[in-house]
């Protein structure tokens, strides 16, 4: 195993650093396109359209309307790249990798004529497909996301460079050389909590999106279904699902999640709290401990549910 797998261990970040980057040029032309004045004002206008729509429950609507949005955003860049395909090479993975711009690019049959109203599980999904649409076109320049994140984009391509270099450094250092593989190390460990604090600033930023709180809420409705019903154990384990899904929204799940819990802990209300619970909770998966939450349900949840508060994904009580 790598020294830097060792010292910051797998998962999120090594799914970022696989990605490709798009060209510089290209992002220049593309950016420039939807900086035109005439593309702003009528990108602007949808995304007021699609918030308004969110506000008043119309998700299908809302889709409908992002979708046109991002179909306009296609036809103001189609003369700045020779190939619409060249838009798949991520132009900032944190904000759309490669996957999700292939489904934006070539979306599956369901979204094709979707409208109505729409069950939980179908709001779901377009939901979350509406804020793919949202970070892919952010990435692309378009003028429609909430808070001051230009900054934040730039140091966090500028870090995932960063990363990216220091770990092939990791990768060709002699390993007779300890000294300077155990420097390399510490840096890169040092850079990627530093990202990491970055990416979740975004996602803070990204949460203020209606469409990000209202598919937290609609996930912890059924936490509260199984409250409701005396099912303190399910509702436990349906609580951790959510924080297991609010870290993957964030860019930083499909790690260990007491080490991201760690490396955020000053972003967290009951930090130690929040520890015990998510370990306990992991202990527990691997088969090595007793049910963490037996005869303190409503404690583990409320733990659970002030860290979603903390991450911006449910409304402060």
């Amino acid at each position: 195993m790598a020294m830097e797998e060792v010292i910051f261990g797998e998962g999120w970040l090594d799914k970022l650093l696989s990605e490709r980057s798009a060209p510089r040029r290209l992002k220049e032309r593309v950016r420039e396109a939807l900086q035109e004045e005439r593309n702003k004002k009528a990108c602007a206008r949808r995304w007021k359209e699609v918030d308004r729509l969110l506000g008043a429950g119309e998700v299908s609507r809302a889709l409908e309307e992002a979708t046109a949005s991002f179909r306009e955003a296609l036809g103001a860049i189609k003369g700045s790249v020779k190939r619409e395909e060249d838009l798949s090479t991520p132009f900032s993975p944190f904000l759309a990798g490669e996957e999700k711009i292939r489904e934006a690019l070539q979306p599956p049959p369901e979204w094709k004529g979707i409208s109505g109203h729409l069950d939980d599980l179908e709001a779901l999904r377009a939901l979350v497909f509406l804020n793919h649409l949202r970070r892919l076109m952010a990435s692309w320049g378009a003028p429609i996301w909430k808070g001051p994140a230009e900054g934040l984009l730039q140091r966090l391509d500028g870090d995932l460079e960063e990363l990216r270099r220091v770990r092939e450094e990791l990768r060709s250092l002699d390993k007779g050389d300890l000294e300077a593989e155990a420097d390399l190390a510490d840096h890169y460990a040092g850079a990627a909590s530093r990202f990491a604090r970055d990416l979740f600033q975004l996602h803070l930023l990204n949460s203020r999106h209606p469409e990000v709180g209202m598919r937290f809420h609609i996930l912890w409705e059924q936490v509260e279904k199984l409250l409701e019903d005396r099912d303190f154990a399910a509702a436990a384990q349906e609580a951790f699902s959510v924080l297991e899904e609010a870290f993957d929204v964030a860019g930083l799940g499909g790690g260990d999640l007491l080490e991201m819990v760690d490396i955020l802990y000053d972003y967290f209300s009951d930090p130690e709290e929040l520890r015990r619970v998510v370990d306990a909770m992991a202990a527990m998966r691997r088969g090595v401990g007793r049910s963490p939450w037996e005869g303190r349900e409503r404690r583990f949840i409320d733990t659970l549910r002030s860290a979603l508060e903390d991450m911006g994904l449910l409304s402060l009580r």
